[in-house]
């Protein structure tokens, strides 16, 4: 019974096992990278205290510079490259800003040709609300590889209206509010003519409302005009744009109302690129010709 038991104990395999140097640290280059499990180590060398061996991966040298170069590259074309220079300002949803001006502010800031990767909108965002005091919120989003869009929101548009020694403010569809007495910052229209004002009448559309708000913001921001006020007489199809010089002469320029006002603008842009000094009056629109006095 004894040699029976002998037999049997001298047919069983040895067990193997794995023992590891748990306080033994292996030192790892960089293009060696160590996985939690050797999938590839048979099962039978696994124990519940020392788990199963490590498996090195050993990455080749030329792959990692193959990787760096490819990285390289990537961040060349992206950061300095000229296919991610911005070649296109898009506004949108301006009713008064004109575009033209807006694009042509962000250029004299060198926005235009600017990487879109290091562009930072929120700089974009706070020199426009800075400047254009009529915006109300703007939101810039970079359209890849070389656009931005801007998404303009403007406060509602409004002037004063004058007739005699009565102030009022209007609204942006031409009611009246109310009266004021205290000077606020809107344009200031004067009507000649005296008619009697009532509240809550509409005394002038909405198109003569955006049309003095659309001059307004131009000739000061556009051309550094000094506007003192705009006067009408029998008609709002005549608006004058009375202007102060530093030397204190001072003209006035005539708009259409009835006429595209960057049409118009586009004209006196004309008049001062040609250096024409007016000392009276610019009238913008007779027959198609702009005179000059």
């Amino acid at each position: 019974m004894l040699q029976e038991n002998k037999n049997k104990i001298e047919k069983k395999q040895p067990i193997e096992v794995y023992r590891g140097n748990k306080n033994k640290k292996n030192k790892k280059l960089f293009f060696i990278r160590d996985r939690d499990h050797g999938k590839s180590v048979p099962k039978h060398y696994a124990n519940e205290y020392f788990g199963r061996p490590q498996r090195k991966i050993y990455i080749p040298y030329g792959t990692i510079f193959s990787s760096i170069i490819f990285l390289s590259g990537v961040i060349y074309i992206c950061l300095f490259s000229s296919f991610f220079r911005i070649k296109n300002i898009i506004i949108v949803n301006n009713e008064v800003l004109l575009e033209g001006d807006m694009v042509r502010f962000l250029e004299e800031r060198n926005i235009k040709d600017k990487n879109l990767f290091l562009l930072k909108t929120e700089q974009v965002r706070t020199a426009l609300k800075d400047y254009y005091k009529r915006i109300d919120d703007v939101r810039v989003y970079k359209v890849f590889p070389a656009k931005i869009k801007i998404k303009v929101q403007e406060k509602p548009s409004s002037i004063v209206w004058q007739t005699g020694e009565l102030k009022y403010i209007l609204d942006n569809s031409g009611h009246v509010i109310s009266n004021i007495e205290e000077d606020v910052k809107m344009p200031k229209v004067i009507d000649l003519s005296g008619l009697i004002v009532e509240s809550g009448k509409q005394i002038v559309t909405k198109n003569f409302i955006d049309f003095v708000n659309t001059a307004d913001e131009s000739l000061k921001k556009r051309f550094g005009l000094n506007v003192l006020m705009y006067t009408i007489e029998q008609t709002t199809y005549n608006l004058k744009a009375h202007i102060s010089n530093e030397n204190k002469t001072g003209f006035y320029i005539v708009f259409d109302t009835s006429i595209d006002v960057v049409e118009q603008l586009d004209k006196l842009v004309k008049v001062y690129q040609q250096g024409d000094e007016p000392k009276e009056y610019i009238i913008l629109s007779v027959d198609g010709r702009v005179i000059v006095k």
